[in-house]
């Protein structure tokens, strides 16, 4: 009978042990989100990984200026001298009309003058005659004499309108037989040729630009400036006047300074790529016109071009001063204790706990809140945002982004009630405890226990 009471009694305490190492245990786990202290590399911090994180608009060197060289109605082209890619100054010679034509339409457009001319006398003459015979008719014919003469004033009048037209078209048909060559107005490139304009010089849209079509397109070198894309969603990040970095992407360290231009909301993007931002489909469908989200362009001017071509893909980021690093390691005070005394940071110790690190001091930047780090730090330690709540030997975690603790937290303030919350919610009838991973399984009892036989009354102290 002893024997008996001995084992059930060894069980009953193997229960107590049992429970006790499971409340320790979810003990454990309840403070483990406060016993992790996050840490940050000091690269990070001082700006030498700025420029991987820096959110990005990809962009195309262009000229400021585009010129347009537009081809007269009915004219045709005697020789080309240019072609598509090729470079060229202002005052080289782009193409020439052919002055045959030209000079029989000097011909006609002189006679046709002539005609007008003949045509303005007749009209005042009528106005003349017209009006002498008025003085002298009847009451009740002035009326009709009113109309004849009105008539013949409006006719006068579009007369000498044509006459003024065809001058004009005599003058530039003058200047044509005696210079046919046209010249580039800027120097620049040869981006495109309508060659199909060169028979007559007549297009699709000859009449909707005043009879006149473009047929060579020159962008201007020498002034560039930098064109991108931005969703419409994300243009109130564009403010201009905000300095900006130009970035090759061949080089990273290649840049150039520039401010932005105005977000052109008038002339939407064309649609690219999937990659193209000017495409964003949301995820709550309907229709088109309410899912797909548009992008604008914008433009960056430059405040110096040198080493840029035109072409030239690059990325745009704005300047927060990260392309003027200063030498060393910069820390800001905040992270940096006791600066008046033995300085040191709260920093990882290489084995994934913390650790307080004595540092060495050099000068201070009062404009920028900043110390430089003489000695105790390298780029690629890691450190803690200081608070009351850290200690030594603390388990860390690297955190891409600075973790500032709460203020509880700042404190070294716990809640008990939350550290027992798991042990009193304990599921009676699944034998599951919360936040513990599998069941609590039963007990073997040893070969030849009475499983139905009663544990004697035992007192376990709290």
């Amino acid at each position: 009978m002893k024997k008996r009471i001995v084992i059930i009694g060894g069980i009953a305490v193997a229960v107590c042990l049992l429970g006790v190492g499971s409340w320790f245990f979810l003990k454990g786990r309840s403070k483990s989100a406060d016993d992790v202290a996050y840490v940050t590399t000091v690269g990070s911090l001082t700006g030498e990984d700025v420029s991987g994180t820096q959110n990005r608009y990809a962009g195309v060197v262009e000229p400021q200026k585009t010129v347009e060289v537009k081809l007269d109605s009915g004219r045709a082209i005697q020789q080309l001298m240019v072609e598509e890619g090729q470079a060229v100054k202002a005052g080289d010679a782009l193409f020439s009309y052919d002055i045959s034509s030209g000079e029989e339409e000097l011909a006609t457009a002189k006679l046709e003058l002539e005609r007008l001319k003949t045509e303005a006398i007749s009209y005042q003459e009528q106005i003349n005659t017209y009006q002498r015979e008025k003085e002298k008719a009847a009451q009740e014919e002035q009326l009709s004499y009113t109309i004849q003469i009105q008539s013949a004033q409006m006719d006068l009048k579009k007369n000498e309108y044509d006459q003024k037209s065809k001058a004009a078209e005599i003058e530039k048909l003058e200047k044509v037989s005696d210079s046919p060559v046209v010249t580039s107005e800027i120097d620049g490139l040869v981006k495109t040729i309508n060659k199909d304009a060169m028979g007559s010089g007549d297009s699709p849209d000859s009449e909707s630009s005043g009879g006149k079509t473009t047929f060579i397109t020159i962008l201007g070198t020498g002034n560039y400036r930098v064109k991108g894309k931005v969703n419409e969603q994300n243009r109130g990040n564009i403010i201009e006047g905000d300095p900006v970095i130009i970035r090759s992407r061949v080089d990273p360290q290649i840049t150039w300074k520039g401010t932005m231009g105005e977000v052109d909301t008038e002339h939407p993007a064309d649609g690219g790529g999937q990659d193209d931002a000017s495409s964003m489909m949301m995820s709550d469908g309907g229709d088109d016109s309410q899912t797909t989200s548009s992008s604008y362009p914008f433009y960056v001017n430059l405040d110096f071009t040198d080493g840029l071509m035109l072409g030239q893909h690059v990325y745009i980021e704005m300047d927060y001063g990260q392309a003027e690093q200063k030498e060393g390691i910069w820390l800001d005070e905040f992270y940096i204790l006791d600066t008046d005394g033995d300085a040191y940071v709260w920093a990882s110790n290489g084995k994934d706990r913390l650790e307080k690190r004595s540092v060495t001091l050099g000068d201070y930047d009062q404009e920028l809140g900043k110390y430089e780090i003489e000695k105790g730090l390298t780029k690629e330690d890691c450190i803690a945002f200081p608070s009351e709540a850290l200690k030594e030997g603390m388990t860390v975690e690297i955190s891409d982004q600075m973790q500032i603790p709460t203020e509880s937290q700042q404190d070294g303030e716990t809640d008990d009630a939350e550290e027992f919350e798991g042990i009193e919610n304990i599921d009676d009838d699944s034998g599951i405890y919360p936040g513990m991973e599998g069941e609590v399984q039963d007990l073997e009892l040893p070969a030849g226990t009475d499983e139905n036989a009663e544990a004697p009354n035992m007192e376990v102290a709290p």
